[in-house]
């Protein structure tokens, strides 16, 4: 019983630390690579905060949900993402994501949108055992 417990402890500090090496990775960018565009969110300067950008979709999440509430609201209602099929730029409360997707992104989460359900619905099938989701259900997503 012992060992089983000590294994147990062993693997929760071995997976909180993956999970803590992942957030980290994730950096405010100041250059999108164009490569990369299509993976990415962007926050213009808008009242109350800076700009920032992310390589990885996850990653402005990650750092979304860092924020209090107020900022929070101000990410959601300006931050801009990129459709994966056409590169077609949207407000991300208006994006599908696609979650577990085979997709190579910069920080490894997978994550793709797309300006039309039907289309995200139909990649996920494809590429992926994810699911599709809006915004404000991809922010309360645990990340990995």
């Amino acid at each position: 019983m012992k060992k089983q417990i000590i294994s147990l402890m062993i693997l929760t500090l071995i997976f909180g630390f993956a999970a803590i090496v992942s957030a980290d990775d994730c950096d405010n960018t100041s250059k999108i690579n164009e490569g990369e565009q299509k993976l990415s969110v962007v926050l213009p300067k808008v009242s109350g905060m800076e700009p920032m950008s992310f390589n990885d979709i996850a990653c402005a999440v990650i750092s979304r949900n860092g924020e209090c509430a107020s900022r929070q609201s101000i990410f959601d209602s300006s931050a801009l993402t990129y459709d994966y099929a056409s590169g077609e730029q949207m407000p991300v409360e208006k994006a599908y994501f696609v979650l577990k997707t085979d997709v190579k992104t910069p920080k490894g989460f997978g994550v793709v949108a797309f300006k039309d359900k039907a289309e995200a619905e139909k990649f996920s099938a494809a590429h992926g055992k994810g699911k599709v989701v809006k915004w404000f259900e991809l922010v309360d997503e645990r990340l990995k």
